[in-house]
């Protein structure tokens, strides 16, 4: 994102933490799915696709949620920092 200017960027952090949540959260919920820690229905009623059925999560599924959640740790760890 080095074409917008710090302004801008600082107004979309926000965006960035909600996405990486949402990512983060929807293979936990897809996981917990498989190893039947969560029913189908309540899976599909938070809108994922439900995963008992052998339709496993991609690698790269697991690489974006993994970088996720280390930008997650690392913002909470800066907060807690500051």
């Amino acid at each position: 994102m080095g074409i917008l200017r710090p302004s801008e960027t600082g107004r979309l952090r926000a965006l960035g933490r909600i996405g990486d949540i949402v990512l983060v959260s929807g293979v936990v919920l897809r996981f917990a799915n498989r190893r039947g820690w969560v029913s189908d229905e309540l899976t599909t009623k938070l809108g994922a696709p439900s995963s008992s059925g052998g339709a496993g999560v991609s690698i790269s599924e697991v690489a974006l949620a993994g970088a996720a959640a280390v930008r997650l740790l690392k913002s909470v760890q800066r907060r807690r920092g500051a």
